[in-house]
């Protein structure tokens, strides 16, 4: 019932208090608490524009990855830094679960594999979901394993529930295989483009002392405001204005997160909305910036 619920059974599955963890900071943070719940030794990885940097990784059992686009920042993992990431599994006896939550919607065609699709596959636990495609509430998502731990997963999840809506599993399937699905994807990525470039557009209007470290084609802006700025203030000023923002700080997983980061959606917002949203958020961050 989407990736979050997948997650949960593969660690209630996998990890134990002898289990060590590689996850990206800033990252996704229910992922984190996913895994600390199980009493798993975490060890946090910093992201730069190439990804999650793999120095200490090598003694971790698991490494929870988004090499396509990354929670929160955006950002795509290089083809470079796959290559190391992916050597180094068979050495160090290492299992890579990988959430690519945004695969059916980015659109980019220029996209680089999903580490599943590589020789290393057998190492990789593949997450997807059709929520962010259709829709929020429709709470379905995938898992791509091999078929001992597709087997292992299916039993452990009849002990918390059947299985997810039977109804709506063969409405979906139908959906699909009569190609309305592809269809109406096409629409739907022309549609979040188009929002996309907007919101590009106006930020590069009404934020110029702000700097995006997203990817072109990714679902949601990551921006570095003025080191001056706390931007849990900004989100508050901006909520005055009918505008909100989600502070950055709650991503990173140090004891003194930084205040300066922000991030910015667009997925649910009419296009026509975007570009008066991010005047008034400007006007709120130049306010932020005199007070």
């Amino acid at each position: 019932m989407g990736t979050q619920n997948a997650l949960y059974l593969i660690a209630q599955l996998l990890c134990h208090r002898g289990t060590s963890v590689a996850l990206e900071s800033p990252g996704y943070r229910e992922a984190m608490n996913v895994f600390a719940q199980r009493g798993a030794s975490l060890q946090f990885q910093t992201v730069d524009a190439d990804g999650m940097r793999l120095e200490g990784s090598q003694k971790c059992d698991y490494l929870y990855v988004m090499p396509s686009h990354q929670v929160p920042t955006g950002v795509t993992m290089s083809r470079e830094r796959r290559e190391a990431l992916l050597a180094q599994l068979p050495h160090r006896d290492q299992i890579v679960i990988e959430d690519d939550y945004d695969a059916e919607i980015h659109g980019d065609q220029f996209a680089l594999p999903a580490l599943k699709a590589s020789a290393q596959s057998a190492r990789i636990i593949y997450m997807g979901s059709l929520s962010k495609a259709l829709s929020p509430g429709l709470r379905m998502g995938y898992v791509v394993a091999d078929a001992e731990l597709i087997d292992e997963l299916r039993a452990l999840r009849r002990m918390m529930y059947r299985h997810p809506p039977a109804a709506l599993q063969h409405q979906l399937a139908q959906f699909i295989s009569e190609g309305y699905y592809e269809r109406y994807l096409k629409l739907h990525v022309e549609e979040i483009d188009q929002r996309r470039d907007a919101m590009r557009l106006a930020i590069e209007q009404a934020l110029p002392g702000c700097r995006s470290h997203s990817s072109h084609r990714s679902s949601a802006f990551w921006m570095e405001a003025d080191a001056s700025i706390d931007t849990q203030r900004l989100a508050w000023h901006a909520a005055q204005r009918g505008v909100l923002i989600e502070p950055g700080f709650q991503h990173f997983f140090d004891a003194a997160p930084p205040r300066r980061f922000f991030r910015l959606g667009f997925g649910a917002i009419e296009r026509e909305r975007i570009d008066p949203g991010i005047q008034r958020l400007g006007l709120a961050y130049d306010n932020a910036l005199s007070t």
